[in-house]
């Protein structure tokens, strides 16, 4: 394997956030996580308060983002740790697991606590940086499938 330093993780990163699937959400997350709207934002005598509460609620936006990441990469290197014994009977009961999902999506049995959707719409955010944070963690579970790829290619090269 070749060896990866943090500058190509962090171009990585860059481009990623430059997507076409996350940079266009940039100024609607702005408005939705500060409560100040586009226009409000574009006007030329911004006020340094409405800046400060932009930016501060962006910071916390970021930590909860941040926070279910680190949380991810922390318990997986624990579960893997701790379960690195048991890895043979793992690996079967996985095995056995995903041909039990493959007949389920054929249609051979049904299970109605599969059958169940849940969604919950934000109309307006809560209130507050505890707000803000609570909103980049629901946003953070959103894009782990879209950057996980990247992640899992990353992350080994970077423990050496």
């Amino acid at each position: 394997m070749t060896e990866v330093n943090i500058f190509i993780a962090f171009t990585a990163g860059i481009f990623s956030f430059l997507s076409p699937c996350v940079l266009p959400l940039i100024p609607s997350y702005l408005s939705f996580v500060s409560g100040v709207s586009l226009e409000e934002m574009r006007a030329p005598q911004v006020e340094s308060r409405v800046r400060w509460r932009v930016a501060l609620n962006s910071l916390a936006f970021i930590f909860g983002f941040s926070l279910v990441f680190v949380s991810l990469g922390v318990s997986a290197s624990f579960l893997g740790s701790l379960f690195l014994g048991y890895r043979n009977l793992i690996r079967v009961l996985g095995g056995i697991f995903i041909v039990l999902v493959g007949i389920y999506l054929m249609g051979f049995f049904k299970i109605s606590l599969l059958d169940r959707y849940l969604q919950f719409h934000l109309k307006d955010k809560p209130a507050g940086y505890l707000g803000s944070a609570l909103v980049g963690t629901d946003s953070s579970q959103a894009t782990v499938r879209a950057v996980l790829d990247a992640i899992n290619r990353l992350v080994p090269h970077l423990r050496r």
